[in-house]
């Protein structure tokens, strides 16, 4: 069936091309990502790699055909509609073979990408790191290196989207045995530069302020939690992110910023690029480069549409990336977002066993949000102690920083100094402790 426009806010101006969307409507285990979501995500894909969608087409199937994807019926319909509406790109939902890419091309004269080409289209077109764009050159090499076989000099127009946003045109024209060769290259550039990054990351002396990681899947609402506690800190001048945040990959370095609650307490709270269904595996590793600081995180929070019908198979592939991390040991909550879209009762049978660590929220109603800042606090700030100091008069410096840096449980002058009481982590107990007359 021919399906609805998929509606998005599109900048005319930078339209690369009008693009139709196909898909086809197969079995789903129950959990997993529906047809409709999953269209939804490729139009925000086609988004930010500047398509225009015009609209949708999926056909019911057991199977896609080995030789064309699709059934030669859908085949005639979508040839009709390309051919009469000025189309210049159709974009599949799955990945697609040499041998269909091929036969497509020619079928439709029209460039072809599958879901993993336009996600490698967009990675390109992000990475600003050196390890970055390795990553994403080793994951194009990758992924073009089977579909050589069968397709001959088409290989260029398969690759033509992700060819033109830096990685270079020269890698359309390598055949099997110079993709072999640079693959190697690559991989041993990347190897130089992860053992400089461990170098750098042990030479580093790391930040007493401690951090809080968002990870979770694009538009289960980590920029609206982000936005929300920058908003609640009222001494951050910034009470708001990057407008682009609700486009995916807007960029793909994680955005970070310290954030001062209630209490004095404050913490670096970074967002992280957003996951994306179907991730293919030859983009793993590239997706995995972009949640490097996930790795110094002290706390992580991973965050979960729970409105999807696919929630915890979203839950389940972040922490199944995350873990592969050096994040073993790091305490983690379980932030199921968007509560106030589900009744009662469906809520209630889709909570987590794991009752100890997970939190429910709504971002946007900010309801939970005080008691999620209870726990955020608990997990960061529990080796802190309350201490009783008595800091003289000369030494203002100390008063000024206790007063508005920790939380102060109750403060005096007295004829020697401030006598006060607060909570401190262990980094300001050993400087502070010739001042303390308490414990």
């Amino acid at each position: 069936m021919k399906g609805e426009v998929i509606k998005i806010n599109f900048d005319e101006n930078k339209v690369r091309g009008r693009a139709v969307l196909v898909a086809l409507d197969m079995y789903r285990k129950k959990g997993e990502v529906t047809l409709e979501d999953s269209l939804n995500e490729l139009a925000e894909l086609a988004h930010a790699a500047n398509f225009q969608v015009i609209t949708t087409f999926t056909q019911s199937k057991d199977k896609p055909e080995p030789g064309t994807y699709l059934g030669k019926g859908k085949i005639e319909e979508i040839q009709a509609f390309v051919h009469g509406n000025g189309i210049d790109i159709i974009i599949f939902d799955d990945e697609l073979g040499g041998i269909q890419i091929r036969n497509l091309n020619e079928i439709f004269e029209t460039e072809i990408m599958d879901r993993t080409a336009l996600i490698l289209d967009i990675f390109a077109s992000r990475a600003t790191s050196k390890e970055g764009k390795l990553q994403v050159e080793l994951a194009s090499l990758k992924y073009q290196k089977p579909r050589l076989i069968g397709m001959g000099d088409k290989l260029s127009r398969t690759g033509a989207g992700i060819g033109t946003r830096g990685l270079g045109e020269t890698k359309l024209e390598l055949d099997r045995r110079n993709i072999e060769e640079r693959i190697t290259n690559v991989e041993r550039a990347l190897d130089e530069v992860k053992k400089q990054r461990e170098v750098r990351r042990k030479q580093r002396k790391k930040s007493t302020t401690p951090s809080v990681a968002l990870v979770g899947y694009t538009n289960a609402g980590k920029s609206t939690i982000m936005n929300l506690f920058m908003e609640m800190d009222e001494e951050n001048p910034e009470r708001t992110i990057s407008p682009a945040k609700d486009m995916l990959f807007a960029t793909l370095d994680p955005f970070h910023r310290k954030v001062k609650l209630r209490d004095n307490l404050e913490f670096i709270l970074v967002d992280t690029v957003g996951f994306v269904s179907k991730l293919p595996h030859t983009l793993v590793e590239a997706f995995k480069s972009t949640l490097e600081e996930v790795e110094e995180a002290d706390l992580l929070l991973y965050v979960t549409d729970i409105a999807r019908e696919d929630a915890e198979h979203q839950l389940k592939v972040t922490r199944s990336v995350v873990e592969d991390l050096n994040t073993e040991g790091t305490p983690h909550l379980l932030v199921y977002n968007k509560i106030d879209k589900l009744d009662e009762e469906t809520l209630e049978g889709r909570k987590s066993e794991d009752s100890e660590n997970t939190m429910y929220i709504s971002a946007t109603e900010r309801s939970g949000i005080n008691e999620l800042i209870d726990r955020i606090e608990g997990e960061l700030f529990k080796g802190n102690k309350n201490l009783t100091l008595l800091i003289p008069f000369s030494r203002g410096d100390v008063s000024s920083y206790l007063l508005g840096n920790t939380k102060v449980i109750s403060q005096e002058y007295t004829g020697e100094g401030l006598l006060i009481t607060t909570s401190l982590k262990q980094e300001d107990q050993n400087r502070y402790k010739e001042f303390i007359v308490e414990d």
